[in-house]
């Protein structure tokens, strides 16, 4: 019985020295020092510090991001030099930083643009498009920041950068197109973002250099409405501005003619002769109707006919004394109100025609003929029977 425990105790302290060779073969055991270097991974009780060249491990929960100096005994093993830290500090960098200056772009990810897109393994205190001087080490394919200063935000765009802008929108649908003041920008929005004409905005997007300057926006929380365009009086609003007035129609179709502008008015449809009440958008070479509405129908304009002057619009209303038509197809109509008469211009194109005796009301323009007064209508429509 006795010989049996000696036999054990002898394989105990074999075995034990056995382990103990295997172990100081595997883990090579290096004198007390320390380390100073940056926390790029910490999970389950172990993190990885680095100073930019070398990397240990250690046995200890730290927080990533942070600089520490750790004391303990240092073991090289298999997959790296580790550490059992026998005092942690958390200090200042002794190592050497790089540093990179780019706009803060966090979508996906973190991200510096220089415009260059550089992954940031942290998140920065900085607003979206921002630009930033940051400090910090590469690891693992990112880039850790250690410290970091604002430079505000571009204050003019750059191809691939991030750009804030301010403006109103001048058109939507096939393309957004932003008017900032001086030039027309397109924008490229999120899907289910939707601006409306004449809103005001601050958009927040990357920069692209087209047939125009192009902004493509990352997220519908990178648009801001500020509210509307400002009123102008229509022949006073410029482009990005709320043209408002009463104004005459004096020509139809896809857009209106108006006596108070050069400008044609789209979006709105009224009749020749009618008085409208416009609010529309100043675009570069249009009006874009907001909200217009007719406040004198052309029926309530008085009857113009003694008032000849060659230009003017009006509306007439008169008895028809002859009418003559000519091998071309035009004719010429004597309308005679008490006394004053004009002679009615009618093209072949209009597809209308008068008879003797016949009242009529006509809208269009005074002009002459062979040195005679004359009025001119644009539209069938604007010819009718009777007091109209």
């Amino acid at each position: 019985m006795v010989t049996n425990r000696k036999l054990v105790i002898v394989l105990i302290t074999a075995l034990s020295a056995i382990l103990g060779l295997l172990f100081v073969t595997g883990n090579e055991r290096v004198e007390s020092s320390s380390f100073t270097g940056l926390c790029v991974y910490s999970s389950g009780g172990f993190s990885v510090l680095s100073n930019g060249e070398d990397s240990v491990g250690v046995y200890a929960s730290l927080e990533v991001g942070k600089v520490y100096r750790v004391f303990g005994v240092f073991f090289n093993t298999s997959s790296g030099v580790k550490i059992r830290p026998e005092r942690v500090e958390v200090t200042e960098p002794t190592f050497p930083l790089e540093s990179i200056t780019g706009a803060y772009w966090p979508s996906r990810g973190y991200y510096l643009l220089t415009p260059g897109r550089i992954k940031l393994a942290l998140p920065l205190h900085v607003p979206k498009g921002g630009l930033v001087r940051v400090n910090g080490l590469w690891y693992g394919g990112r880039f850790y920041p250690v410290g970091y200063t604002q430079l505000g935000i571009p204050s003019s765009p750059s191809a691939d950068m991030p750009w804030l802008v301010e403006g109103v929108i001048l058109r939507t649908g096939r393309s957004t197109i932003l008017w900032n003041g001086s030039e027309e920008i397109i924008l490229y929005l999120p899907y289910g973002t939707e601006l409306k004409p004449g809103q005001r905005v601050k958009v927040l997007g990357i920069v692209r250099f087209y047939s125009k300057l192009s902004l493509f926006v990352d997220s519908p929380e990178d648009v801001e409405i500020l509210g509307t365009a400002m009123e102008r009086p229509v022949r006073e609003a410029g482009v990005g501005e709320v043209a408002t007035g009463n104004c005459t129609v004096v020509g139809s179709g896809r857009s209106l003619k108006l006596n108070c502008t050069d400008l044609r008015l789209y979006g709105f449809s009224a009749r020749v002769g009618d008085t409208v009440h416009l609010e529309a958008l100043r675009r570069k070479s249009s009006l874009l109707c907001l909200n217009c509405t007719v406040v004198i129908p052309r029926e309530e304009l008085p009857n113009g006919i003694c008032s000849f002057s060659p230009g003017r619009f009006a509306r007439i209303v008169g008895n028809v004394s002859w009418v003559k038509v000519y091998r071309n197809g035009f004719g010429l109509a004597n309308v005679t109100s008490g006394d004053c008469w004009v002679l009615l211009k009618l093209r072949k194109s209009l597809g209308v025609s008068v008879e003797e005796n016949q009242t009529v009301t006509a809208y269009g323009f005074f002009t002459t003929y062979r040195d005679m007064p004359a009025f001119e209508i644009q539209s069938g429509d604007d010819l009718c029977s009777g007091n109209c």
